[in-house]
Order: C-alpha cells, then structure tokens, then sequence
C-alpha cells in the first residue's frame, strides 16, 4: 500500500475542507433522533482481507462525513449513522451466516456489502430472503446480476465490460488496431471476462486471432504467447491475476512478443507490479473501477481530489478503487435514506432504483439487475515508471501512449 505524506499545502487545504464540511446553524439547529444502523460484511481476514480493509476504511469515511455534517436527514431530524461492521472471513458461507446475524440478531434492515463477488453472491441471497436492500461495493459478476435480485445493487460497473474502455481507447488511437489476442485464467471470472471481450472485440470489427485459457497460477505461457505473436496480433488482453500479468511481461519480453498493446485485467496500477518489473512495467494497460485522479463531474459529496487528499489526512495513505467503491456505496445509501424520508426497506429501496447521481465514483444509476449500468470501467497505464489514468478522455488525467515502442525503447 502506498503511504501518503501531505505537504503543508495539503494539510492547509484538508483543514479549510473539514471546516467546510462542519455544521451550520441550520443543521445545529436541527433536532437529532436515535443512530441509524447499517449492517456490512466485509472481508477483513482470509485471502480478501487486503481489499476488505479498504472497503472498511471507506465505509468509515463516509460514516464520519455524515455524521460531522448533521447525520441522516430524514424529515428535518438528524440521525447519526452507524455502520455495524461482520467479517465474512474471505468465505462465501460465512458472509451468508454473518447477514443472517445482521438482520436477525441485530436487526439491521439495511445492509452495505459484500466486498468481493463470491461473498457477495452468498449475502445477497440472505439479504433477498429477508427484503432487506444491500449496496455493494465489490460484486461487479453477471452471475450475481443475471439473478436479478430485488433487493441488490452495486456502485460498480459490470465485469463483462472490463476490457470495454481498453478497445475502445485503442480504436481512438493511430494506427487502429486490428487484431486481437485474449489469453486467460482457468477461474470461472475471469473467464467470464474472456467471453464478454471476445463479444466485445467481434462487434467493434476486430479480428479475434486467438483466445486461450490457462491454469490459475501456471509459470509457464510461453508456448501461447508464442502461437498468439505467430498470428499477428495487435492487442494482447489478459484476464487474470497480478501474479500472472507480471509472468506474462517478463516472458513477452524474453520472447521478443511485441504487440501494439498490452493489457490487463489485473496488475497496472499496483505497486508490486512496477517494483518488479521496473522499465518493463511501462507502456501495460490496466482496468480500474476509479483512481484518485478521476475528474468525474460530481453534484454531491466532494470531487475525487479532495476525497483522496480528506482521506489520507485520515488514514495516512491514498485510497484505492476498494475505498472509493465502499465511500460511494455508503452515500448512495444515505442518499436513498433521505430521499425516501424514511430507513424501512420497502421505500428505501424504491429510491434506490430511482437513484441517477454524478459522485467523485462516477455516474450510479441501477438497471434492472441492481447494476450501475452507466459507469465505464477505467483505463490506466504505466508510463515512465508511474501509473496515470488514460480512459475515458473526460476523466482521464493523462493521453495514452500507444503504440508500444518495443522493449528496448522502455
């Protein structure tokens, strides 16, 4: 994680905005009724705890933000809101065993999470059984979505769309590309990204030259690799792991496999990946569901500037799009509250499905399924050693480099 030291500057700007976001007379004025309690599950042991922690240091943001400004507002009476925090443990049947306990033992009748798609998956049906609305900040699965629950959402983009904005940043570019390669994980997501992209690049026109999986973890790929250069790719998509990108770079390199581009769904924009590869890191593509230098047009809360530098005065580094995802799940939830004048279920969920709101997080709007369905997943590449964001233009803090010069121009 990377550690964030804010310069006087910073520290003289978080002040005034923390001054900013303090009461006025109106909301000192305004009388206070008892918390609201929101139950969430999070993974904060197991193999997701590293995002699980996040997504608690988010939640805990808004939390505070809310409440340092008047609470919830629902018919004039302010309401401290509470977020009552189950670890599901990493374990999809312990975010079911733990929402049960939410809603049954602590009557929590509203819920925020899971924060990965296998728990996600698991809580959302406990929360169906019971009508209870969940906002999530992790499940972005078109199995999750395909169930077409009632009573879940998420802020994020689906995941059938994560090399959406990766082709359609290349096609903007000159020369076009015209081919493509997909290589991916044996596990059932990231297959489920294989198969929206191959979709994606026949309808964009591209020639699909080759589409492979492997074995999660495999150290080998330079026999696919070497079959996918053979047939003249311009544009290598891999749908994995962080691990696996790092591997798929290193043996790239070693073979002389020179694509116009290379991207993943998992590895730029982490800082292991960078420290290890060095100079061979740049030039990648990665996705990502938000970055602090999003410039995404906002009428609540604060912009994605001033949320990060507010939150590393908080927790002493940058959130990352685990923490954003949770902070926009958490207000989005506030905003339903307040808009349905009331914290029963019923209404609070017709307000989320009403719910169109420009945030710091992007556009939120939920389709049918409980998706956000007008958010675009990011684009980010490394270029000269530090991770920029590309894509979409409207947000992006940088212009893409492409095409890749070759390895020995890194």
């Amino acid at each position: 994680m990377r550690r964030f030291r804010l310069p006087v500057a910073g520290l003289i700007a978080v002040s005034s905005l923390l001054a900013a976001c303090s009461p006025s007379a109106a909301i000192l004025a305004r009388p206070m009724g008892s918390p609201i309690n929101v139950g969430a599950v999070l993974s904060l042991t197991g193999s997701q705890s590293a995002s699980g922690q996040m997504a608690k240091e988010g939640y805990l943001f808004c939390q505070d933000w809310i409440n340092a400004k008047g609470g919830v507002n629902v018919k004039g009476v302010g309401h401290n809101l509470n977020v009552d925090i189950a670890d599901d443990q990493s374990r999809p049947s312990v975010a079911a065993s733990v929402t049960e306990q939410l809603i049954s033992q602590n009557h929590d009748t509203l819920l925020l999470g899971a924060t990965n798609d296998a728990t996600a998956a698991r809580a959302a049906l406990v929360g169906e059984q019971h009508q209870v609305p969940m906002v999530s900040s992790g499940a972005s699965s078109d199995t999750i979505f395909n169930s077409h629950y009632h009573w879940f959402f998420t802020v994020l983009a689906p995941r059938s769309r994560q090399f959406q904005g990766v082709i359609d940043m290349a096609l903007a570019q000159n020369p076009k590309p015209q081919s493509v390669a997909i290589l991916f994980a044996s596990d059932s997501l990231s297959a489920e990204v294989a198969n929206a992209t191959a979709d994606y690049v026949r309808a964009k026109g591209l020639n699909l030259v080759y589409a492979m999986s492997y074995p999660s973890g495999v150290n080998n790929l330079s026999g696919e690799l070497t079959t996918a250069a053979g047939a003249g790719l311009d544009l290598l998509l891999e749908a994995g792991h962080q691990a696996e990108s790092i591997r798929t770079i290193q043996q790239a390199q070693q073979l002389n496999v020179q694509p116009k581009l290379l991207a993943f769904s998992d590895g730029p924009g982490a800082a292991r990946f960078t420290a290890v590869l060095r100079k061979s890191a740049n030039y990648a593509v990665g996705t990502t569901q938000w970055a602090p230098a999003a410039r995404n047009r906002t009428s609540y809360f604060l912009d994605s500037f001033h949320y990060s530098l507010a939150y590393a005065a908080r927790f002493g580094h940058l959130p990352d799009q685990h923490a954003a995802a949770a902070t926009a799940a958490c207000l989005i939830l506030e905003v339903a509250i307040e808009r349905a004048a009331s914290t029963a279920p019923d209404p609070v969920r017709k307000a989320l499905t009403d719910i169109d709101l420009n945030t710091f997080f992007g556009e939120i709007k939920f389709d049918d399924r409980g998706a956000n369905a007008v958010k675009p997943i990011y684009v980010q590449q490394v270029q000269s050693g530090r991770t920029v964001l590309i894509w979409p233009p409207e947000v992006a803090s940088a212009r893409p480099r492409y095409p890749d010069p070759g390895w020995a121009k890194r």
